[in-house]
């Protein structure tokens, strides 16, 4: 009799037993699921992030450039005549030209060449023209350095008062600024820079 209500208690799980197992499975398998997930959108932020470092890095290493390699030489439109500029931005008119040096392996042209900063289509755009005074305002190549971009802002200074344009009158037509304020207004963010380019009160030919 003994041996008979043995094998009863052992013969097989009951449904009660069966459920929580069930759940305790159902639950085993919802934090996994959440921790995976949580994972993963961890794992996206991270790479977003970094994504967004590396496109910041970029566009300040180049931005820094140019301007500490711009060049003081007069500046003409694409009909040859002169802009009365070495160095130019109008107020509101979210674009900034100026002459630098680039580097290139093409020894049989300058190494000057005009490139312009602006803002079109909520995107900060370098773009780099093939001389430093183009005669076709179509030849140059353009650079998204930033995207989102709601609005820009530069400030300019002679060493002693800050300027919402460049150049201020005549006798700063003929020099650069010694600081350049540029900031850009994104969708989340604020992002500003104070750069000193390279400062020569003469033209350099």
């Amino acid at each position: 009799m003994k041996k008979d209500r043995l094998n009863e208690s052992t013969n097989g799980f009951t449904l009660i037993e069966v459920m929580i197992s069930i759940v305790i499975v159902s639950l085993i398998l919802l934090i996994s699921t959440n921790i995976l997930e949580s994972s993963i959108s961890s794992r996206s932020q991270t790479l977003n992030a970094l994504e967004d470092i590396k496109k910041f890095n970029i566009l300040s290493n180049t931005i820094r450039r140019d301007l500490r390699q711009s060049m003081n030489v007069p500046m003409r439109d694409i009909y040859g005549l002169p802009m009365n500029a070495t160095f130019y931005y109008v107020d509101d008119s979210e674009r900034l030209i100026f002459t630098t040096i680039i580097n290139h392996s093409d020894s049989s042209t300058g190494k000057l060449r005009r490139v312009e900063y602006l803002l079109q289509d909520k995107s900060f755009i370098r773009r780099q023209y093939f001389a430093a005074n183009p005669y076709l305002g179509e030849e140059y190549f353009d650079s998204v350095m930033m995207e989102n971009v709601s609005d820009i802002f530069f400030k300019f200074s002679d060493g002693y008062q800050w300027f919402p344009e460049w150049p201020k009158d005549q006798n700063t037509s003929r020099v650069m600024p010694q600081l350049i304020e540029i900031k850009l207004l994104l969708d989340d963010q604020e992002i500003e820079w104070l750069i000193s380019p390279r400062i020569n009160h003469v033209y350099e030919y």
